[in-house]
């Protein structure tokens, strides 16, 4: 998906030096998770992102703020991305094991199902079968919130729509037309 062209405003809660500090309270440590956990979802839905490389993000503006010299750890990093996969708003990539990379639901597979599945309703496109490319990169889509989704996301959320035999899959050369046929 295509990053948006405005500046993402952090949450004034990011220059707070403790912020990027596992507190040690047990109260105030769950209210940082989920702080967090909410301004990565909104950073990840503004670039409207959802693949989180973790060792990579690190060095990145919202997990590294230079303005106040405070930098998230990995483990804390890990620690939070444990707390929206519980939450069903994040799931690790495979090998999971390793935890260094994740998918950020800030926007649920069900979701993305129910929003596609709508566009197919609406423009007649039932018993048609599409290419890939042509739902998620078509002129036919320009402008909609599914248009440029991540590969992965659209996958899961594809086969939500088969699991509700909505839709059926046809073999193609490569993910990109494949074809797609909405029932």
């Amino acid at each position: 998906m295509k990053s948006s062209c405005q500046a993402f405003v952090f949450p004034s809660i990011h220059d707070f030096p403790p912020f990027f500090t596992q507190q040690p309270t047990q109260s105030t440590w769950q209210h940082q998770i989920q702080l967090w956990s909410t301004l990565i979802l909104s950073y990840y839905r503004h670039h409207k992102r959802c693949v989180l490389e973790l060792t990579n993000e690190l060095n990145g503006e919202l997990f590294n703020n230079t303005k106040i010299n405070r930098k998230l750890g990995l483990a804390t990093l890990q620690t939070i991305i444990d707390e929206l996969v519980k939450q069903g708003m994040a799931e690790w990539l495979p090998p999971t094991t390793q935890k260094s990379s994740a998918l950020i639901y800030w926007r649920k597979p069900e979701e993305w199902a129910n929003m596609i599945y709508g566009w197919v309703k609406e423009n007649g496109l039932t018993n048609t079968v599409l290419t890939v490319f042509e739902v998620l990169h078509g002129e036919n889509t320009e402008g909609l919130e599914f248009h440029g989704l991540d590969d992965v996301l659209f996958q899961r959320a594809l086969k939500i729509l088969i699991d509700q035999g909505k839709a059926q899959t046809l073999t193609g050369t490569n993910s990109d037309d494949m074809g797609v046929k909405f029932y």
